[in-house]
C-alpha cells in the first residue's frame, strides 16, 4: 500500500475510534457494505505465542495476494487509558508485505478483552477492500471471550505445559473456540497438550474433526441427557448431530510459529470453517447477532452521556450529582438513584 493510503486509513481508524467529527458518515457507508472482511479472533492465555502465530497466518495470507489488517488489542491503564501497544515488534515476517496493515487498539479497560469500537473497526477496515480482519486480543485468560462474538472464526491458542487437563476443562475458552492451535509443538508434551483439548471436546461434539455430513434427525442416544453448560450455544454455532445435515467439530492442529511449521494447515482449516459457516448460514446469522450488540452498545452509549463525567472534570453532572451524595450519606440507593433518573426525577 502507499503511504498516502496508510495515512487514509490510520486518519479514518483514528476518527472512528475516537468518535471525532465526521464518524458516523463513515460508519453509515462502512455498515452498508454488502460484505465485510472474514475476521478471525486470535484469543488465549499469555505466553503462547499468539502474536508470533498472527504474524505467521498474515505472511501465509499475504503470499497469496490478499489483503489483509491487523488489530492487536492491549491492556490498558486503568487511570490514563494508555497502552503499551507492544505487538508490532513481533511482526518479523507479515511487516515485509505491503498488502498488510497493523494497529494497536488500547482496550480502554473494556471487558472481555477487546476493545469497544472493534466491531466498528472491521466495517471500516472492510471499507478499505481489506480480505481478512485478524484480530489478537489482549491475552489475560479466560477473559478474553468476547472476542466469538465479532469473529467469523476464532483460534484458540494453547501450548504444552501450561497444566493441560485444566486448561482443557476451562470452559470460557474451550466454548468460544472453531479451531484449536497447539503452538510450541516441538516442545515436550504437545501431543499430550493436543490430546487434553481433544478429551475436552468429545464431551460435547460427535463426529471427526472438520466438516460431518450426516442424514437430519439422526438422533445420538444418550447426548441430549448429559447436556454441559454452553451446549445450546455451541449447537447454534456448529451445528446439531441430531438436526442438520452437516456440523462443525472443531479441529485441534499443532503448529511451530517461530518456525512456520503446518501454519499452512491451519490457514486451510480456518477457510474451511469459514466457508462452511457461509454454506450454512450461520455466519450471516452471526451477523444479526453482532449487529444486534451494536445497537445495544450505541443506545446504551448514547442513553449514559448525560450522566458522564467530562474528561477532566472533577465532579458529576449536575443531572446525578444530587443521587451520588444521597447514596453517599446512607439516604438512597442506586437502584432507586437510576429509576429516578429513567423517570425524569433529579432528586
Amino acid at each position: 500500500m502507499e503511504p498516502i493510503e496508510l495515512r487514509r486509513i490510520a486518519r479514518t481508524i483514528t476518527t472512528v475510534e475516537n468518535q471525532a467529527d465526521g464518524y458516523e458518515a463513515i460508519l453509515a457507508q462502512a455498515y452498508r457494505l454488502p460484505r465485510w472482511a472474514d475476521v478471525i479472533g486470535i484469543t488465549g492465555p499469555p505466553g503462547v505465542g499468539k502474536s508470533t502465530l498472527v504474524d505467521a497466518l498474515t505472511a501465509h495470507w499475504a503470499e497469496a495476494g490478499q489483503r489483509i489488517a491487523i488489530l492487536a488489542i492491549d491492556p490498558s491503564s486503568p487511570y490514563s487509558g494508555g497502552a503499551v501497544l507492544g505487538d508490532r515488534i513481533r511482526r518479523t515476517r507479515s511487516a515485509g508485505y505491503a498488502n498488510t496493515y497493523f494497529r494497536s487498539l488500547s482496550s480502554r479497560g473494556h471487558v472481555g478483552g477487546l476493545s469497544e469500537t472493534l466491531t466498528d473497526l472491521v466495517a471500516v477496515l472492510s471499507l478499505f477492500a481489506f480480505r481478512r480482519v485478524i484480530v489478537e486480543t489482549v491475552g489475560a485468560g479466560q477473559s478474553d471471550v468476547e472476542i466469538h462474538g465479532t469473529a467469523d472464526c476464532t483460534i484458540v491458542v494453547t501450548v504444552p505445559g501450561l497444566g493441560d487437563g485444566v486448561q482443557a476443562s476451562k470452559a470460557g475458552l474451550m466454548e468460544i473456540g472453531d479451531v484449536f492451535a497447539v503452538n510450541k509443538a516441538d516442545m515436550p508434551g504437545a501431543a499430550a497438550a493436543a490430546r487434553a483439548v481433544e478429551n475436552a471436546l468429545a464431551a460435547a461434539y460427535m463426529g471427526e474433526p472438520g466438516i460431518n455430513i450426516s442424514d437430519k434427525h439422526r438422533v445420538v442416544p444418550g447426548r441430549t441427557a448429559s447436556l454441559m453448560p454452553g451446549l445450546a450455544a455451541l449447537r447454534r454455532r456448529h451445528g446439531d448431530t441430531s438436526a442438520d445435515t452437516s456440523t462443525w467439530v472443531p479441529p485441534v492442529i499443532q503448529v511451530v510459529a517461530t518456525e512456520n511449521r503446518l501454519v499452512s494447515d491451519l490457514a486451510a482449516t480456518v477457510d474451511s470453517f469459514v466457508d462452511w459457516s457461509e454454506r450454512t448460514g450461520r455466519r450471516t446469522e452471526r451477523g444479526r447477532e453482532r449487529a444486534y450488540s451494536q445497537i445495544m452498545r450505541a443506545l446504551t452509549a448514547r442513553m449514559l452521556a448525560p450522566y458522564l463525567r467530562a474528561p477532566g472534570a472533577d465532579r458529576w453532572p449536575a443531572t446525578i450529582s444530587a443521587w451520588v451524595e444521597r447514596i453517599a450519606e446512607g439516604k438512597a440507593s442506586p437502584v432507586e438513584a437510576a429509576q429516578a433518573l429513567l423517570d425524569g426525577v433529579e432528586k
